[in-house]
């Protein structure tokens, strides 16, 4: 059987995704959304000329006649009306974020100021034109596209709308996720283990990823390896949700029905089982609008699925330019001997412009992947890698 390689699963669930429907939102309620329109700048910014210092303002002509003792005639504060011109000789008192006059072309700070009394005189040599002032629409003109439709409001862009005066902002609608876990033998942390049980960490590990992405509603709910009770549970959640992610009973054991059941539902397979290591027993179908993610159970593998093919496909639904992951190449740290003839998805660490390939690759291993900060992709059929090769690598 030929499996679907790693680049052409990722184009493959990208590919499929819908973008969500468009949603007018308040700006304290905007952050990590997506632009679904450009924003126009419907001022200028700044939208006065302004001291970006505390000190004096003067005509630069007269600086540059060489005069350095001048007469202070009055004093701006951030908030004051536009002062009145300068008159020749004389200067004000300014402070930043405070306006300055039509004629105000130099302003010099407060540390190359000597004053006696209401006398000025300016200690700096080879001040230019227009110094430590901020032009009016320095940032930005009034009409300009200030934020373009696809831009993930960062805090920083949220603090550059507010600055514009912008208080609504068009975005796209979070997606609605359910995680489902299956399997007998998992526990919620803080209850005692029996034998044969193991803690369920596969949805603790997703929620966290949600969140990182500013999706704060990812649902959880488990149900046994009883095939009434996941045939019930998968059928509620694809009516019910934009992202539907199973972590294990994908496999073909006697007791992982979630294979059976998506297709008894009618859950078209877009693939089901992907040439790479870990996570080979991953599928990814489609019902209506919603979208499904059947993860491999060992823990290791199902977060490398997230970050490889989950988050992509989130980013495109919620409207993003680029949905894909950020991608550098790098070199190997360390010389490194390739196994198998699978796509690698090796968890790594990103330091001082190398890249390590940590220890613990193994499915089921999680200890490595929370020291780890990067995916490296060693592509199927490599034999050996030498220290200073450069690989790619998917930054988390």
């Amino acid at each position: 059987m030929n499996l679907i390689s790693i680049t052409d699963a990722l184009q493959a669930v990208v590919s499929n995704i819908i973008q969500g429907a468009v949603e007018k939102v308040s700006l304290k309620n905007a952050s990590n959304g997506y632009l679904a329109h450009d924003v126009i700048a419907p001022i200028n910014l700044p939208s006065f000329n302004n001291s970006a210092m505390d000190g004096w303002v003067f005509r630069f002509e007269d600086y540059e006649n060489e005069q350095r003792t001048f007469i202070q005639t009055k004093e701006v504060k951030a908030g004051d009306e536009i002062p009145e011109n300068i008159d020749e000789g004389c200067c004000y008192r300014i402070f930043t974020g405070a306006p300055v006059p039509e004629n105000g072309t130099l302003v010099i700070m407060q540390e190359n100021i000597q004053t006696v009394g209401s006398s000025v005189s300016v200690k700096e040599e080879g001040a230019s034109f227009f110094k430590n002032i901020r032009k009016t629409g320095e940032q930005i003109m009034s009409g300009e596209v200030a934020l373009k439709k696809g831009t993930q409001l960062s805090p920083a862009a949220i603090g550059y709308m507010a600055s514009l005066g912008v208080s609504r902002l068009s975005v796209t609608e979070q997606p609605k996720v359910t995680i489902l876990t299956t399997g007998n033998e998992l526990v919620e942390p803080g209850n005692a283990l029996e034998s044969g049980q193991i803690y369920e960490s596969n949805s603790a590990a997703l929620v966290a990823g949600f969140k990182e992405m500013g999706i704060t509603s990812a649902a959880v709910n488990k149900r046994p390896d009883e095939y009434s009770a996941v045939f019930n549970q998968i059928n509620n959640q694809i009516k019910e949700n934009d992202f539907l992610v199973l972590t294990g009973g994908i496999s073909v054991g006697d007791y992982d029905f979630v294979s059976k059941v998506l297709n008894e539902l009618g859950v078209k397979t877009i693939f089901y089982k992907v040439n790479q290591k870990p996570g080979k027993p991953f599928f990814f179908g489609k019902i209506g609008n919603c979208s499904v993610f059947a993860l491999p159970g060992n823990p290791a593998a199902a977060m490398s699925c997230f970050y490889y093919y989950i988050r992509p496909s989130i980013r495109k639904f919620m409207g993003a330019l680029n949905p894909f992951n950020d991608c550098v190449e790098l070199p190997l740290k360390e010389n490194f001997t390739v196994k198998g003839s699978r796509d690698l998805l090796l968890k790594s660490r990103i330091h001082q412009k190398e890249v390590e390939i940590l220890d613990g690759q193994s499915s089921n291993m999680m200890h490595t992947f929370a020291l780890a900060n990067s995916l490296t992709q060693i592509e199927a059929n490599q034999v050996a890698l030498k220290k200073g090769d450069l690989v790619k690598v998917f930054p988390f």
